[in-house]
This record gives structure tokens, sequence and C-alpha cells, in this order.
């Protein structure tokens, strides 16, 4: 973001989803400058062909917005609960894309192999989706995992367990 790259005010336009950070919902939003933003909601095809969002996920979005401008707990919790599932995931074996992002990617390498890895992930009651090309570069497919705020050590210990079990049972790991 602005602020974690030391940008804050200096950037013209910020764009978002609504789906990822503030739980899962849909849509997005495009915040700038007036003059701007009045230039977009004429000219931006995306906009001009697109439908409103639903007033409860506006609502529900405004209120997480207020909850995060009032305080730093759950971006503080969703921090903690990144570095522990992804350090917890390494000790186990598992090569981890990425630095420090709450969605983790599992690397795998092969696109049937994240299919079939995701599959076996739902006998132990842990749902992740395989992402393989034309979504990630060639032979980079990988088990996507979203980390957040609402996770608990206890679900996190468990979804590290079922992917330890699995990759253990499919070669991935020893």
């Amino acid at each position: 973001t602005h602020e974690h790259c030391g940008l804050f005010g200096k950037i013209d336009l910020t764009t978002s989803t609504l789906g990822k950070a503030l739980g899962g919902a849909s849509g997005g939003y495009t915040s700038g400058r007036r003059e701007i933003i009045e230039l977009l909601r004429q000219r931006s095809r995306p906009y001009l062909f697109s439908n409103s969002l639903a007033p409860v996920i506006v609502a529900a979005a405004l209120k997480v917005f207020e909850m995060l401008e009032t305080s730093n707990e759950l971006a503080d919790r969703v921090k903690r609960n990144t570095i522990y599932f992804r350090e917890s995931m390494a000790e186990t074996g598992f090569s981890i894309a990425g630095a420090d992002h709450p969605i983790t990617p599992i690397m795998l390498g092969d696109a049937a192999l994240s299919q079939q890895f995701a599959q076996k992930l739902l006998e132990y009651e842990v749902y992740a989706i395989g992402f393989f090309y034309p979504v990630v570069p060639h032979e980079t497919a990988r088990i996507r995992t979203q980390i957040s705020a609402a996770h608990t050590r206890a679900q996190l210990d468990r979804a590290v367990d079922a992917f330890a079990r699995t990759g253990r049972e499919m070669g991935v790991i020893s």
C-alpha cells in the first residue's frame, strides 16, 4: 500500500478490492481528487459497464474502514497470523513465495499436482485453491492460501497439519 511504501499523500489514484482485505465480499473502489474521479466516471469503460454494489456490501465495507481507522488490532492480528502461518509452513518443508503478505502461495510447480493437492486437502476439511497457467507463469503452480485476522491459532495449526499430511502423502515434502 502507499502507507506501507512511505508514499502516503503522494499518490494520485488509489484502487483496491473489497473482496480480499475486507472480508471476502465483492467489489472495489478507486479514490482520488474529485476532478480525476469525475473524468473516470465519464470515460472509464469498467465503470460505465459495471453494476453497483449491493447496499449491504457497501455498509459492511464502510464499517470495516471505520474499524481500521480507530484501531490497529485487526491489522496487527493479520500480520501475526501471516508470520505464524508462513513460518510454520516453511518449517514443515514447503516452499513459500513472497515475504510477508497474507496471500500465501505454497509453491508446487506442477499444474496437475496443484489440483490434486487442493482436492486432497478437502479430505482434511481445508479448502484452498490450486492456481496454474495461465493464472500464474508456467511451472509455478501453487496452492493459494489467504490468511485473515479472523483465523485462530488452532485453525492455522489445523491447516498446517493438513498441508503437512497431504504433502507427505503426495511426496511433496518428507
